[in-house]
Parts: C-alpha cells; structure tokens; sequence
C-alpha cells in the first residue's frame, strides 16, 4: 500500500472527525479503518498534508487541526 492512496481531503476529514469525537480515537486511526490502510501509511499521509500547509500542529501530529484558508 502506499501512502498517494489516502488523499489530503481524507486526512482533513479524518482531522476534523477526531477533534470533534474529544480526540477518542486519532486521526490516523480513523484513516486506517475508513482506508485499509496501515497505521504507519496513514502518519505520513498526514505528515505530507502537514508539509503542504492544509493541518498545523504543536507538540504533536496526532492533535493537529485543519487549516482554514484565507
């Protein structure tokens, strides 16, 4: 499997879902179970969409939010 198949707008959904549930399950997590997807695949697709400016986070990956766009 490769990370390219689980897209930037699933991360963000997958982002907003997590925040929204009190963080009971994290992002990734939710991109595993919705993609078939390993858990490590799903990291660095949010990882990239990170990179690319669309989530921010602090300490951690797991707590990130989505960017709203100007």
């Amino acid at each position: 499997m490769a990370t390219k198949d689980v897209t930037d707008e699933m991360v963000l959904k997958a982002v907003e879902q997590s925040r929204s549930n009190g963080f009971n399950s994290w992002p990734y997590k939710i991109l595993a179970q919705q993609t078939g997807e390993c858990k490590k695949v799903c990291f660095r697709a949010m990882e990239r969409a990170a990179r690319r400016g669309l989530i921010e986070y602090g300490v951690s990956l797991r707590t990130a939010w989505v960017i709203e766009s100007a």
